[in-house]
């Protein structure tokens, strides 16, 4: 299928999805003429990695992962799992960090509060 097509299932803009293929993350795209022509394992890569984007991941953390099966041919769970638990690990400490800042936004309230209102 042409690569206004892939865009329209995918969501996947025709220059991001050209981007993909440049930098490697699409691979064996055949070609009729000057024509790209993508299949079915393509439109499945395009949406693993626009989800992945979704969920935090830049394309330098996909790469392994797909350059990973390309070698192996089959997905590299093991590398998915790491990196996954690696974004949560970050995610779990953001939002540690974004409660201890809420606490201390809560205590400034309170001290204003205590030094203004208490002073009126």
């Amino acid at each position: 299928m042409y690569i206004g097509k892939v865009s329209k299932i995918t969501g996947a803009s025709r220059k991001a999805i050209r981007h993909y293929e440049e930098i490697g993350l699409l691979l064996d795209i055949e070609r009729l003429g000057s024509y790209r022509i993508y299949n079915e394992h393509h439109i499945v890569i395009i949406g693993m990695i626009k989800r992945a984007r979704k969920l935090g991941f830049k394309l330098a953390d996909i790469a392994p992962l797909l350059g990973a099966k390309q070698q192996g041919n089959q997905f590299p769970l093991d590398i998915a799992h790491q990196a996954i638990a690696e974004k949560r690990a970050e995610i779990q400490l953001a939002i540690q960090q974004a409660r201890q800042l809420d606490k201390a936004l809560e205590a400034l309230k309170a001290e204003l509060d205590h030094l203004f209102l208490d002073n009126v």
